[in-house]
């Protein structure tokens, strides 16, 4: 289960995803220097006494969320490879579709609040554990015509 490559690519997927929930995505800076930061859960403006949610993006957070559970599920169903394969691939197009959606809060909170954009490193973490998530997939695809092969012989 966890000893094969797979579910180690999926692990640290999972790790990279679980990540980004507690980083600023990006720092917008507005006009008279007001900082906003976008977060899993939204554009928030940041005083001395605490954070402001102007914009939500309960889209994003639910996508955020859910990629990581998906990943934790998929490593544990190493005897459904058939399943794991369909997950994995469906995990790469939430990810895939996280940065997409990251991309159009930055640029509605841009446009909105008049504000320049930095970007922080979060941003690539989607993309990372894309590219971990299909390692895993061609993992498991060769665990699987190898299974297939062996059914071949007999």
């Amino acid at each position: 289960m966890i000893q094969r490559v797979q579910s180690v690519y999926l692990f640290f997927s999972m790790v990279l995803m679980v990540l980004i929930l507690f980083f600023p995505i990006a720092r917008l800076i507005g006009l008279e220097d007001q900082t906003f930061l976008l977060n899993f859960s939204g554009i928030y403006k940041t005083n001395p006494d605490g954070h402001e949610l102007i914009i939500g993006a309960i889209p994003l957070a639910i996508i955020l969320i859910a990629i990581p559970v998906i990943s934790f599920i998929t490593i544990y169903l190493y005897k459904n490879r058939m399943l794991q394969i369909r997950l994995s691939i469906f995990n790469i197009l939430l990810m895939l579709g996280s940065t997409g959606l990251m991309y159009y809060y930055i640029r509605h909170g841009q446009g909105e609040l008049d504000a320049e954009v930095y970007y922080s490193f979060p941003i690539v973490l989607p993309l990372v554990s894309a590219i971990l998530t299909y390692l895993a997939f061609r993992g498991i695809k060769k665990d699987e015509e190898l299974i297939r092969s062996y059914d071949r012989i007999r």
